[in-house]
């Protein structure tokens, strides 16, 4: 059983911990207080950058320390973490706050106390009730349509079909006759990934096209395929799972999606 009597405790204990950071800090800056209770020190400005908008997906680098210098948290490879704003639980909701303080451009020093960051149980290398010091940098913001072009760029797919509102098909074979259109009984198999390639589900079933068995996007792309054909279709949470996700929680909100279609015989 949680005991709520020791969290209050040790959250007037790591509000004086942080006020001692902040007190020998010399890296320079002012501190201010979210209404979170984090406490945030913005290292370089950038007056021409812009704040993150829901839906959007911010990239950030960061390392996360103890107060005591020891670095509990990191983002291999390129450092850089993206993220759907106000969509994927990051496991961190300092960061998620965090991210709404901060332009693009900007570097900032986040002081979060334990229940913004790692909690009130002991973890690997980090004690419960710990004060965490993220080292944030703010590199960019996409919107959805954005996520889609740099998707598409990356792909260097030579041909592509894209309708206004942003359902995006790639053909991977070559099937002649009509499409499928409205009132259509199929079985289709398909793959379901995130725009980074990360599979999050497949399978084979059956859909009666112009129904609501599915999410728009995919009847919609259903709708423009053959007998036989396959495809890599994309489109945005517009329409995907829209700002809710999905009921399993597996896909976060504003996602846009990739989709490996293929309509058998």
């Amino acid at each position: 059983m949680k005991d709520d009597n020791k969290d209050e405790e040790k959250i007037a204990e790591n509000e004086t911990q942080i006020q001692a950071f902040i007190q020998s800090d010399s890296q320079g800056g002012t501190a201010a207080r979210d209404s979170s209770g984090l406490y945030y020190i913005i290292r370089k400005s950038n007056p021409q950058g812009v704040y993150a908008k829901a839906g959007q997906a911010a990239t950030v680098k960061l390392n996360g320390y103890l107060l005591d210098g020891t670095k509990v948290l990191s983002i291999e490879k390129d450092s850089s973490l993206s993220f759907p704003v106000l969509g994927y639980s990051t496991g961190f909701p300092g960061l998620e706050r965090a991210i709404f303080l901060m332009k693009t451009g900007e570097k900032a020093t986040f002081l979060l106390p334990f229940y913004l960051a790692f909690g009130n149980i002991d973890r690997t290398n980090v004690p419960a009730y710990s004060v965490i010091r993220l080292e944030v940098e703010f590199i960019k913001t996409r919107t959805e349509k954005e996520q889609i072009d740099d998707y598409l760029k990356a792909k260097g797919f030579p041909k592509y079909e894209r309708t206004s509102d942003d359902l995006v098909i790639i053909r991977t074979n070559t099937v002649t006759g009509d499409t499928l259109g409205v009132g259509k009984s199929v079985s289709v198999k398909y793959v379901g990934k995130f725009l980074n390639d990360k599979k999050f589900g497949e399978g084979t079933f059956n859909h009666t096209t112009g129904t609501s068995g599915t999410i728009a996007g995919f009847d919609k792309a259903i709708r423009k395929m053959r007998k036989t054909e396959k495809a890599i279709v994309v489109f945005p949470s517009a329409l995907g799972y829209k700002d809710l996700g999905s009921s399993d929680g597996v896909i976060p909100r504003y996602s846009p999606l990739q989709f490996e279609i293929e309509i058998l015989p």
